[in-house]
């Protein structure tokens, strides 16, 4: 009868381990609610602001660029942590390999749901789009990965993300205002080009992904536009469906003894939404999406012009997401996947802290407005609030 140890090097690894010199289980990861919880508020923290870096390059540098230095950034987080705090542990023991297949369809799904999230934005606007994407993603991504991992008490968690989605829909509401007030201004002003001039990347740039995961550069000088608005809904509502499918799948690939890592989950994550994203920016660029492109038309060339320092921006964002998502899917080992995926899409609350007091973006925005706001800010703590007693 074969041992244990020669079954694992039949598998190709010992002990679930690329270098064998580590046991089992030895990754790093919470061994306290407490402790997890915090890990799972950082991903909402890093979700709600990697964005501002693509404010940052929005006017500099062509999306599509912004875009793969993005990616390029998760991958090398992902890497760090998995050599790191992973101690290059692909899982347990008993680990199938066969569950990267698992990994690598969320970062698949993953990397479609974002750039239609991304030209949703573009095309329909902040408040059709964030609503109909980031809304259908948290309620239906909650509730797949519940179905997935019953962890958490469903009598608070459900009620939490119905609040995180009312929070959602008022924070579009009171952007919608402040764009159709800007607008206004923006006519009445007409004849004073220097009063008149609001950037839309201003407009825009404090929404998060989640991610999620939504792009504040997605409102860049350049998007390309639809002309039919049913087209642009089902645009949205079709990236929402699959933002809500990536963490199901990717909570399967780490469940039970035969699960993967939660570091060597998110290598596979970021090399397949990496792939995934560079070829339909290709298919842009030559015309052959079957999506509208974000921003001009660019080449490969183009990107090894650009500076260093505005490579940065793009490697910065995506560092700060996958930092997020890695505390995320390292929480859920924990406090249970539905639960760690649902603190970390209330990321907008965090997003819009930094417009409100870094930008002053709602500076003289209308009074219905900053209500919609007070609104959404209590609706995002009443959502935590819930959320985190239905961890216990």
């Amino acid at each position: 009868m074969a041992s244990a140890s020669e079954n694992s090097t039949a598998n190709g690894t010992v002990n679930g381990t690329l270098l064998g010199a580590v046991p089992a289980h030895d990754w790093w990861e919470p061994q306290s609610f407490e402790v997890a919880l915090v890990l799972a508020l950082v991903s909402t923290a890093c979700w709600g602001s990697w964005s501002n870096t693509a404010k940052a390059a929005a006017d500099r540098v062509n999306f599509a660029h912004y875009y793969t230095d993005f990616c390029l950034g998760t991958i090398l987080v992902a890497l760090v942590s998995f050599v790191g705090p992973g101690h290059l542990h692909l899982g347990g023991p008993a680990v199938d390999l066969s569950k990267i297949g698992f990994a690598v369809a969320a970062g698949s799904v993953f990397g479609v749901a974002n750039m239609l999230l991304t030209t949703g934005i573009a095309v329909a606007g902040l408040s059709i789009a964030f609503p109909l994407c980031i809304g259908t993603g948290l309620v239906l991504g909650t509730l797949l990965t519940y179905l997935v991992d019953r962890r958490g008490q469903p009598a608070l968690i459900f009620p939490g993300v119905f609040l995180a989605l009312l929070g959602v829909v008022a924070n579009a509401r009171a952007y919608g205002l402040l764009q159709r007030q800007r607008g206004q201004d923006a006519g009445r002003k007409a004849s004073n080009p220097d009063e008149a001039s609001t950037s839309e990347a201003e407009e825009s740039a404090y929404i998060s992904e989640s991610s999620t995961s939504a792009s504040d550069s997605d409102a860049a000088p350049g998007a390309a536009a639809s002309g039919a608005a049913t087209q642009n809904i089902v645009l949205c509502v079709v990236g929402g469906v699959l933002m809500g499918c990536w963490s199901p799948l990717s909570a399967h690939s780490m469940k039970g003894e035969e699960g993967l890592s939660p570091y060597w989950s998110f290598v596979c994550f970021t090399l397949a939404s990496f792939a995934v994203g560079l070829t339909i920016l290709a298919g842009q660029q030559c015309g052959l999406s079957v999506m509208p492109r974000v921003g001009a038309v660019t080449s490969f060339g183009e990107y090894f012009t650009i500076s260093p320092a505005l490579h940065g921006w793009g490697l910065l964002g995506g560092a700060i997401w996958a930092l997020g998502t890695a505390s995320n899917l390292v929480s859920g080992g924990s406090l249970g996947y539905a639960l760690s995926y649902a603190l970390g899409q209330t990321a907008p609350i965090v997003a819009v802290l930094w417009g409100l007091g870094w930008y002053r973006e709602f500076d003289g925005a209308p009074r219905q407005a900053v209500m919609f706001l007070v609104f959404m800010f209590v609706l995002f703590l009443a959502a935590i609030t819930l959320l985190c007693l239905g961890g216990r």
